[in-house]
């Protein structure tokens, strides 16, 4: 499901604010321990660093 909510507020840009909102709400892998360096599975950072990589691409 988070894997599934990720992709829907990477790829569809219409759809990104209720992913977000939904992540936020959900809370799902939010404390999860994060390597330096690597992406947060959390929804939200999740969503937010794609974004700004494609962005950057």
């Amino acid at each position: 499901m988070n894997h599934t909510l990720a992709f829907i507020g990477i790829e569809h840009a219409e759809h990104r604010a209720r992913a977000l909102d939904i992540g936020e709400r959900l809370e799902v892998l939010k404390d999860y321990p994060t390597p330096p360096n690597c992406t947060s599975p959390f929804a939200p950072s999740w969503i937010n660093e794609m974004v700004r990589r494609q962005a950057t691409a």
